[in-house]
Parts: C-alpha cells; sequence; structure tokens
C-alpha cells in the first residue's frame, strides 16, 4: 500500500517540482527584496537624519561666525575708529598748533620792543603759510588713510573666521578659538589703529612739512589764489608727501614694522613692565599685520586710496569756498587772507566718525566697497 500511495505523490511533485521551487524562490526573493527595501529606507532616514543634524550644526557655526564678525564691525566702528579720530584730532592740534605764531604777530604790530622787525614779520607770516597747509593736508591725509586702514583690519579678521569656518572647525572649537582670539589677536590687532596717533604722526608731520615748503616755496603771500589754485596746491603737496616716502614706506605711519617691538612697546604702555606675553599674541598679530602691509602695498589700495583723497580733497575745497562766500573776485584771494580759512579745515576733516562726512563719503564710495568686497574674497597669501 505505501508504494501505491506513493505513485500518485511521486507523480505529483514530478508535475509540479519546478513551479513550487520556482514559487519559493519568487517568495523568497520577494522577502530578500523586502528586507533589502526595508534596509535601505533605514539607510535613508538615517542619512537624512545625520544631514539635517549637519545642516543644523553648520548653521549654529555660521550664526556664531556672524555674531562674531558683527562684534568685531561693532567695536571697530564704535570704539576704534572713533577713539583713534580722537587721538589723531588731539595730536595734530598739538603737533600743528599756529596761534602762538598769529600772537607774536599781533603782539609785534605795538610801537614798543615788542614790534617786530620786517624780517621777522615776514619770516613769521612764512612760518605760518607753510603749517597752515602742511596742518591740512597732513589731516586729509590721516583722515583718508586711517579710515581705509581700519576696514583693512576688520575684512581681513573677517576673511580669517571664514577660513576657519570653511575648514570645517565645529561650533564649539570654533567659539572657544573665536574667544580665545578676540582675546590674543582681534583685539590687539585692532589697537593697532592707535599706532599712526600714537607713534606715527610725529613723523608723517615733519615728511609733509618738508612736501609743503618744498611746493610753496615759489608762492608769495601776496599772489591771488583761486579755489582751484588751493586744491592743485593741496594735491601738489599730498603727491610731494608720497614721492618722498621712498618703497612704499608711508606704511610705517600706519602699521608698526616688528610685531615684537610693538608688543614690548604695548606692554609697557600697559603694565608699565617689559614682557609683551601680558598684552598678545605675538605670532598671531605678526601674520596679521604682514597680511595688512601686502595690501596697503598694492596697486588696488593705493587706486583707492588716490581716488579717496581727491574726492575728500574736493569737499574740502567746496566747504572753503562756502566760507569765503561771494566775496572772492575771479582772480582769487591773496594768499595771506586764505591761510587762516585753510588752517581750519583740519577740524571739519577730524571730527569724529559719527559727525564726519568725509569719512560717510570714502564708505559710500563705490569704488572703495567694490575693493573690499574682493578683498574678502581673494586675500594675498598667508605668510
Amino acid at each position: 500500500m505505501l508504494q501505491l500511495g506513493s505513485a500518485p505523490g511521486k507523480g505529483f511533485w514530478a508535475r509540479h517540482r519546478w513551479k513550487m521551487l520556482l514559487s519559493l524562490g519568487v517568495a523568497g526573493a520577494g522577502y530578500a527584496a523586502y528586507r533589502f527595501y526595508d534596509a535601505h529606507q533605514k539607510q535613508l532616514v538615517r542619512v537624512e537624519q545625520r544631514q539635517l543634524e549637519e545642516q543644523a550644526a553648520d548653521e549654529l557655526v555660521k550664526n556664531q561666525l556672524q555674531a562674531h564678525f558683527e562684534n568685531v564691525q561693532r567695536i571697530s566702528d564704535t570704539t576704534t575708529l572713533p577713539f583713534a579720530m580722537h587721538y589723531l584730532r588731539s595730536r595734530i592740534i598739538e603737533e600743528l598748533d599756529i596761534s602762538h605764531l598769529t600772537e607774536r604777530l599781533l603782539q609785534g604790530k605795538g610801537g614798543d620792543s615788542t614790534a617786530l622787525t620786517p624780517k621777522e614779520k615776514l619770516d613769521t607770516w612764512e612760518r605760518i603759510k607753510i603749517l597752515s597747509f602742511t596742518r591740512t593736508v597732513s589731516s586729509l591725509w590721516a583722515m583718508t588713510l586711517l579710515s581705509l586702514y581700519v576696514r583693512v583690519q576688520v575684512t581681513i579678521l573677517g576673511r580669517h573666521l571664514y577660513l576657519d569656518f570653511a575648514r570645517g572647525t565645529d561650533g564649539a572649537q570654533l567659539q572657544a578659538e573665536s574667544d580665545t582670539f578676540s582675546r590674543n589677536g582681534h583685539k590687539d590687532f585692532l589697537a593697532t589703529a592707535d599706532y599712526l596717533a600714537t607713534y606715527g604722526i610725529t613723523a608723517l608731520i615733519l615728511q609733509m612739512q618738508h612736501a609743503a615748503t618744498e611746493i610753496l616755496k615759489e608762492k608769495q603771500l601776496k599772489d591771488p589764489m583761486t579755489m582751484d589754485q588751493v586744491l592743485q596746491t593741496m594735491l601738489e603737496i599730498s603727491d610731494q608727501f608720497m614721492s618722498l616716502c621712498d618703497d612704499n614706506s608711508w606704511i610705517n605711519y600706519l602699521v608698526p614694522e616688528n610685531a615684537n617691538r610693538y608688543a614690548q612697546l604695548m606692554a609697557v604702555a600697559s603694565s608699565g613692565f617689559d614682557d609683551s606675553s601680558l598684552v598678545m599674541d605675538v605670532r598671531k598679530l605678526d601674520q596679521l599685520m604682514t597680511e595688512t602691509r601686502i595690501v596697503l602695498a598694492s596697486d588696488d589700495f593705493r587706486n583707492i586710496m588716490h581716488m579717496s583723497l581727491r574726492k575728500v580733497a574736493d569737499l574740502v575745497i567746496e566747504d572753503l569756498g562756502t566760507q569765503v562766500g561771494a566775496t572772492i573776485p575771479p582772480s582769487g584771494l591773496p594768499l595771506a587772507k586764505l591761510l587762516a580759512r585753510v588752517a581750519q579745515l583740519s577740524s571739519a576733516l577730524l571730527e569724529e566718525p559719527s559727525k564726519n562726512k568725509h569719512i560717510q563719503t570714502i564708505r559710500s564710495m563705490p569704488e572703495v566697497d567694490l575693493f573690499y568686497t574682493f578683498l574678502y574674497a581673494n586675500m594675498p597669501p598667508q605668510t
């Protein structure tokens, strides 16, 4: 009976064996496909989750980066430049005070022993002539270059922060480095904006005085001058000043030549001890100062410097024309009568930044804005 019963089973299996194997194969493949699909979907979910987490982390870092850069910009706009301009104003007024010369002329008019001889009177007037133009052109040059220099500082610092982010620094590390850099790098680098007024201004004024003496030696006090001629004279003095600065030596008025030496000066000024480690990260400061010097020595910066100086000089002469009014004849006024007004032009040039129309004019120049945009995008190579 077993043999009889097994024949139909064997026949059934023989007839349907491939169908059953195919069905089992399909079912197995379906199950495998399901497992693969399920694993793939879970993997996609994990990838999407990781991407969301990375995006959130990147957004956090970008926000921290933006906040820190805005903090640097705020410090520069509200503290660095205003303080530097205030100190610069006091130094120029101190170094180029002509009140004692005008008082001497007034006192010398008497018929007593205080009367000046013709030669003494002429020498005093010549001195007033030189110092009046030196004061205004020095103010023009120093204000313009300081305004441009501070913006270079902020652009370089912003670029450093961007590169830190681009290298993949995570948020916590960036924040820690940012805080440390703020204490040991940014703050001290921004403080170099005071270098011009503290250390560079005396040498700048002396050089500008040499330039003014050379340009004004042929201009007599009685000679009439129009507003255009006053403008041309100021520009010639500025050009002569730059020609006296061999190998871009004018940069030394703005930026310390040696970071270590500058650190020592700052240490003594702040604590009374010659210990630069108390003040700053000299290595980082040296790197930033080197990059700054490269920028200032570039042809592109020289171009915007000349454009800015010319733009401000035009505004200054407009102010002078307004002060003189319609009383000036077509041939101009005697130079002697213009000197007091020329000297007074420095006051508006050295006004605090929030009220200084000349600084605002420089900031609004399209060429200047374009220069800093390119500078941020294409910084000079690090050394």
